[in-house]
């Protein structure tokens, strides 16, 4: 069955207390209407992130988005089928943002048009590669913004989270609550200037069951599985994501730890997702050709 959510549906925080605006069987496919970063509050460059901005209304994610038949200790798997793009989006960097805060002393915004598979910089054309920021289900007992990444997805701004992609995410309650948005239509490792290019845009995607439980959340494209954990600094994040690969390699291999763990060191990358949210995001990527 197709379903639609219009972004005007949104959550700022990802939470057990928020009623689903929808509900779906397993297998069915459903179009989201997303929000930009901003909630288009920012469409010219004469507008900024200036001191009065509402900050508690930012990264709006659709949702929520139960799925019939999930339980806590479940996982639902996204597979993202398309995103098609609004016909600009906006980039902006501030003084505070990221981690060479003294570039700017006052908000910058650049408005980026989109013009069929490239996007507009400064004159230049850039191949779009559209990407979902912020996906994740409520946790089980408490509140999460959507600006903040964990074991439940959220704010975890992986280039990988794109077409043809499927996304595996923690189930912490009945129903799991699914919610996305913070579409880019470009952006790099890092994001490091604190934005990709936020936009607006339709995600036509299907959701599943899988009663193979995940420890946080896990991206499988053609070639690879991408598995991701977020913590306060690099270092625990790397931690916890090589972490997650040597047990995974030895899982899927049934072979010893120490044995994975040479495998993850000579196979595998430990890639930054994103140093600009509450907590840094990093990944390990597994190509499928050694499992």
């Amino acid at each position: 069955m197709l379903h639609r959510i219009e972004r005007d549906r949104v959550v700022y925080d990802m939470s057990p207390e928020h009623k689903p605006v929808l509900e779906v069987s397993p297998g069915d496919t459903v179009i989201v209407e997303t929000e930009d970063c901003f909630c288009h509050r920012i469409v010219s460059e004469s507008q900024t992130v200036g001191g009065d901005f509402d900050f508690t209304h930012v990264n709006p994610a659709t949702g929520p988005i139960a799925v019939k038949g999930a339980m806590p200790g479940d996982t639902i798997v996204v597979s993202i089928e398309s995103i098609e793009l609004d016909d600009q989006g906006v980039i902006e960097t501030c003084p505070s943002w990221g981690p060479v805060s003294n570039v700017s002393k006052s908000c910058v915004t650049e408005i980026a048009k989109i013009h069929g598979n490239y996007v507009s910089f400064m004159g230049k054309r850039i191949e779009v590669r559209p990407m979902i920021g912020v996906i994740g289900n409520a946790p089980a007992d408490k509140s999460i913004p959507c600006t903040t990444p964990g074991r439940h997805g959220g704010n975890l701004d992986t280039k990988n989270i794109m077409a043809g992609s499927r996304v595996y995410l923690p189930v912490f309650i009945k129903g799991g609550n699914l919610s996305l948005g913070d579409v880019h239509a470009r952006m790099g490792d890092g994001e490091v200037g604190g934005t990709g290019v936020e936009i607006r845009a339709l995600v036509r995607l299907s959701v599943d069951i899988d009663k193979m439980p995940v420890e946080s959340p896990t991206v499988e494209t053609e070639d690879a599985f991408y598995l991701l954990f977020s913590a306060q600094t690099m270092e625990e994040a790397s931690r916890g994501a090589v972490k997650r690969a040597i047990e995974f390699i030895s899982d899927w291999k049934s072979i010893p730890r120490e044995k994975a763990y040479m495998l993850t060191s000579i196979a595998c990358d430990l890639m930054i997702s994103q140093v600009v949210n509450p907590l840094v995001t990093v990944r390990v990527k597994v190509p499928k050709e050694i499992l």
